[in-house]
């Protein structure tokens, strides 16, 4: 008798620990900015892709009994012209471009079951202050993906480039990816992968090229992300861009990297030269500097308006004077920095 209150006190103080421990984390992410997981979404299975390189498979940690990878789950939904579940998609009449919204990571520490779901992100819903200013460049949809594998088997999913064919088909003249962080590295790796897909203009926001050191914070999300989160990390992202250095960006395709400066030498999460890197600088692709963070740009009022003059606008290859002359006046606090350091 005398053992069961001590017992029971242990037991409360492990709960309360427990407990203290998850209010902790959620307070940091959400200090962060990242979006939180409140209620499931259903689960949309298609095949993983099987044809991954061999380099790539190295990068990425492998397949155990307590982290092995699930199918990917995937969905590209139309919200605007709205349309019931299920029914085919709809071109407005006289409406010429169809605009793709491509979300980036969930941080889903609570509910691991979560990350074999397709989610939506707030801002690529109806009534999001994105969605509300695109709709007036084209019809809008969203695409969706589970995060239980590496960035570079998520570009390959069947499901995102056939419905990018059936968007095609309905004779869309332009089709513009545009996506944030992680799905602005989906958006380039499938059209670098599918140059006669149909798509014209790719939109990167905030988006790791060169990876981030964040990647390795994985205890603080479910084990099955930790594969997509190594595929962010600054040594993945380098290997990656090693072995498709010869897979260039179609030149028929506009492509644009927004880069975030409102977090010091970056967007809060990123740097500079993260998201518009050399290699994207050696093709002539442009940066638009936003004074934006990586957890504000795709809710903020403003950063929508500039993005929908983006999808808008012509935008073609800089030549390497204009490559210089930007680089010089946006990354040269940082090249300064980085000297006396």
């Amino acid at each position: 008798m005398t053992d069961r209150p001590s017992e029971r006190a242990r037991m409360i103080g492990r709960g309360r620990a427990g407990g203290i421990g998850q209010r902790w984390l959620l307070a940091w992410c959400l200090l962060l900015g990242f979006p939180l997981l409140a209620s499931p979404a259903p689960p949309f299975p298609f095949p993983r892709l099987t044809n991954s390189s061999k380099e790539n498979d190295r990068a990425r940690p492998q397949p155990t009994a307590s982290n092995r990878f699930d199918p990917v789950a995937a969905e590209l939904i139309q919200i605007v012209p709205s349309t019931n579940s299920g029914s085919p998609f709809q071109r407005s009449p006289g409406q010429n471009r169809a605009i793709i919204l491509l979300h980036g990571f969930h941080v889903l520490p609570f509910h691991k079951a979560y990350a074999n779901q397709a989610v939506f992100h707030s801002w690529q819903k109806f009534g999001s202050k994105l969605v509300q200013e695109l709709t007036r460049q084209g019809d809008i949809y969203a695409f969706a993906y589970s995060q239980n594998v590496a960035i570079e088997e998520i570009a390959g999913v069947p499901d995102l480039a056939d419905n990018i064919r059936k968007l095609q088909m309905l004779g869309y003249a332009q089709i513009v990816l545009l996506g944030h962080s992680a799905g602005g590295l989906i958006a380039r790796q499938f059209v670098e992968d599918y140059p006669e897909s149909g798509v014209t203009k790719v939109i990167q926001v905030c988006s790791p090229n060169g990876g981030t050191n964040y990647a390795h914070l994985q205890p603080a999300v479910s084990s099955l992300q930790r594969g997509f989160l190594h595929s962010l990390s600054k040594e993945t992202r380098s290997k990656s861009l090693k072995v498709r250095a010869e897979i260039k960006i179609p030149a028929a395709v506009q492509f644009i990297c927004v880069v975030g400066d409102g977090g010091g030498l970056g967007d809060g999460l990123l740097s500079l030269e993260s998201q518009w890197p050399s290699d994207l600088q050696n093709q002539g692709i442009p940066a638009i500097f936003l004074h934006t963070t990586h957890f504000t740009v795709m809710r903020s009022e403003s950063s929508a308006r500039r993005l929908a003059e983006l999808v808008r606008s012509n935008l073609p290859r800089w030549d390497p004077v204009q490559v210089a002359r930007v680089r010089k006046e946006k990354l040269r606090k940082k090249d300064e920095t980085s000297r006396q350091g």
